[in-house]
């Protein structure tokens, strides 16, 4: 059976962290690693390492999760005409862990199609993969997938909007609903305000109507 080699990139926070991502997840031995270092990064700007690692892609059922990962997305992407890069961020989850999720980013040009409205075509494209892998693998594999940053900023949008919508909330004593949002996003809303004893949120609505209520906390 040919065997063939991808590159991948890992971004962590420095370049040993990348690297022991890379012998984790492929599981292969250090020494047999085929790797490039793009950026040592810089902890003081946030700026991330970055590394190239080779890939072994092959067919067999026993195979590390990251290279089904990889062969999976690459053939999607290649079906679609997508001209696109993959790359693992690093997360502070255990990757030895089977229930942690592997974070790809899929970084290029012109790849707003793939997010959709409301990011609902990423949502869409990263549940499809999470089917295929995990059943290549015969196990559940969590997997967050991200184009160019968007779920980050959004996530940051959201942030902002939560807080600044539960300012109005505690300045005028009056509730607010948000716009309609999917799980993942309303989750983040909950989540942000959750520790605000000013506020107590709750979401309402059915399918892609459900929306969350800002409201006065009972305790004021």
């Amino acid at each position: 059976m040919e065997l063939k080699n991808s590159e991948l990139e890992i971004h962590a926070k420095d370049v040993e962290r990348a690297i022991n991502i890379a012998v984790l997840e492929l599981e292969m031995d250090r020494d047999d690693l085929d790797i490039d270092v793009l950026d040592n990064g810089d902890i003081s700007s946030d700026s991330l390492a970055r590394i190239v690692a080779k890939v072994p892609i092959n067919e067999y059922d026993d195979e590390p999760r990251l290279v089904t990962i990889n062969r999976v997305l690459t053939d999607l992407l290649h079906y679609m005409n997508v001209d696109a890069n993959l790359c693992v961020q690093d997360q502070d989850a255990d990757p030895t862990d089977n229930r942690s999720s592997i974070r790809i980013n899929i970084a290029g040009d012109k790849l707003s199609a793939l997010i959709g409205r409301r990011g609902e075509t990423l949502a869409s494209l990263e549940f499809l993969v999470k089917l295929i892998v995990s059943n290549k693998q015969n196990r559940w594999t969590n997997i967050s997938l991200d184009i160019d940053g968007y779920k980050q900023r959004r996530e940051h949008q959201l942030k902002r909007l939560a807080q600044r919508m539960a300012g109005q909330v505690q300045q005028f004593g009056r509730p607010i609903a948000l716009e309609p949002m999917p799980a993942n996003e309303r989750r983040i809303v909950h989540i942000t305000l959750e520790r605000n004893p000013e506020v107590t949120t709750n979401s309402t609505g059915d399918g892609n109507q459900r929306r969350v209520n800002i409201q006065p906390s009972l305790l004021r």
